[in-house]
């Protein structure tokens, strides 16, 4: 759709750091960002932001769901 525009949002479970997974969740929205560009999406209809660990999928209860955590989201 011509007028659809996309925020890459990263996000991390809560292992480490606050300060060093907001980084993190940036540097991997920003690779998926600079990916998209590579394959063709013009940049103006995409954002990349970096939420850390303040946004659970679910409780990082388990290495499985700091797994699940540890996440790409298209909005």
């Amino acid at each position: 759709t011509k007028g659809l525009r996309i925020e890459i949002s990263g996000h991390t479970d809560d292992v480490g750091k606050d300060s060093d997974n907001m980084e993190l969740s940036l540097k991997r929205a920003k690779s998926v960002y600079d990916y998209l560009i590579k394959a063709g999406i013009e940049a103006n209809r995409l954002t990349f932001v970096g939420y850390g660990e303040t946004q659970f999928a679910v409780p990082n209860t388990s290495e499985k769901n700091r797994q699940l955590n540890r996440r790409i989201e298209f909005k």
